[in-house]
């Protein structure tokens, strides 16, 4: 029964995804191995930090569109989706290929610190 709640949530996360970025217009950038590289960034609107990132992750978006699929998540929106994550600090990034997670930076960075977490 865990089994499937956890597939099921992957599968609410996948489509999510899948969701945002056919909404933006992205096309997902497939990895050599076959996954998708997802930067998501974990964030709330009262945050001093994650509203000085915010001009960062769009601009870094912008420049890794086709690479990357940045998906922003409000973390009062979407608390189970921060619990799936083990979000404890915003902002919190976390990148996910082909569905795992492979990287995970927390707090304010620069712009090519969190590009360094693509491994791009």
């Amino acid at each position: 029964m865990k089994g499937n709640i956890i597939g099921s949530l992957f599968l609410l996360v996948l489509a999510a995804v899948i969701g945002w970025i056919v909404w933006s217009g992205m096309k997902p950038q497939v990895s050599p191995a076959g996954g998708t590289t997802v930067l998501m960034d974990f964030y709330a609107d009262w945050c001093g930090p994650c509203k000085m990132m915010k001009p960062v992750v769009h601009e870094l978006a912008t420049e890794l569109r086709g690479q990357v699929n940045v998906l922003e998540v409000n973390v009062d929106q979407s608390p189970d989706l921060a619990r799936q994550y083990n979000v404890r600090s915003i902002p919190c990034f976390v990148v996910t290929r082909d569905g795992k997670e492979v990287n995970r930076g927390v707090g304010a960075m620069p712009k090519e610190n969190l590009r360094q977490l693509t491994g791009l």
